[in-house]
């Protein structure tokens, strides 16, 4: 596959969890947190379920633009069944990546299509929202 195939696949992905989100709503009774982006005005709520330390259910409702809403669709896709280890882990890597900084690319599925996103800072923030939003939920859970 060339690199302008692999550009175009990628830009499938994301443009179909904008279009598409997964996981869209909220789930009462749940831990949730609501974060802003101000440079752009993405706002996103993220709702989880924890059960003997596996993620059981994600869900994120929210605004913002088609990058924001696509990564936090990715976020909830590959977050759910995992344990609070394995999504910390999938967290980092994902952080670090857009990040631009050494990332295991064996731990993303679709979010890999958001690679490029560290090329562009202004973006940067929309892709990281959502899943900072959950690395605070887990954080403040591990305390609880």
């Amino acid at each position: 596959m060339s690199f302008s195939d692999l550009k175009d696949l990628y830009k499938q992905v994301i443009l179909d969890h904008s279009k598409h989100p997964r996981n869209y709503g909220v789930i009462e009774d749940s831990y949730k947190l609501e974060m802003l982006n101000p440079s752009c005005g993405d706002k996103i709520t993220v709702s989880m379920c924890i059960e003997n330390n596996i993620i059981t259910d994600i869900k994120f409702i929210g605004t913002g633009c088609s990058i924001s809403l696509a990564s936090a669709s990715m976020l909830t896709e590959e977050l759910k069944g995992l344990s609070v280890e394995k999504a910390n882990e999938k967290i980092k890597d994902f952080l670090n990546m857009i990040m631009g900084t050494e990332y295991d690319a064996d731990n993303l599925e679709d979010s890999i299509s958001l690679e490029n996103i560290s090329k562009l800072p202004a973006r940067v923030k929309c892709a990281t929202l959502a899943w900072k939003i959950t690395e605070k939920i887990l954080e403040e859970n591990k305390n609880s």
